[in-house]
């Protein structure tokens, strides 16, 4: 097991977008076309938050800003809803 960091308390993943076993991109794993008609639809959320010294970046499926907010909080990530994903380029 890799040593914990004193200033998040858990483990992000060097490869994955996963902290401490949480995923914190929704979108991971889905293809550039079916990540655009997410974004064009509305429901997909930027999302930040800071580990490791660091900033990291995911996105969030939800329904309304409100709703991102809620999945961001029950993460318990410290993550930050930061806008709203527009399009994704190849």
């Amino acid at each position: 097991m890799r040593p914990l960091s004193p200033s998040s308390g858990f483990h992000v993943d060097p490869s994955r977008p996963v902290a401490d076993g949480i995923r914190f991109d929704d979108l991971d794993g889905l293809e550039t076309p079916e990540r655009n008609l997410l974004a064009a639809r509305g429901v997909v959320f930027c999302s930040e938050f800071k580990a490791n010294d660091r900033t990291y970046g995911g996105c969030i499926i939800g329904t309304s800003w409100p709703h991102a907010e809620e999945i961001a909080f029950g993460r318990g990530l410290g993550e930050e809803v930061i806008g709203v994903l527009v399009k994704v380029g190849e």
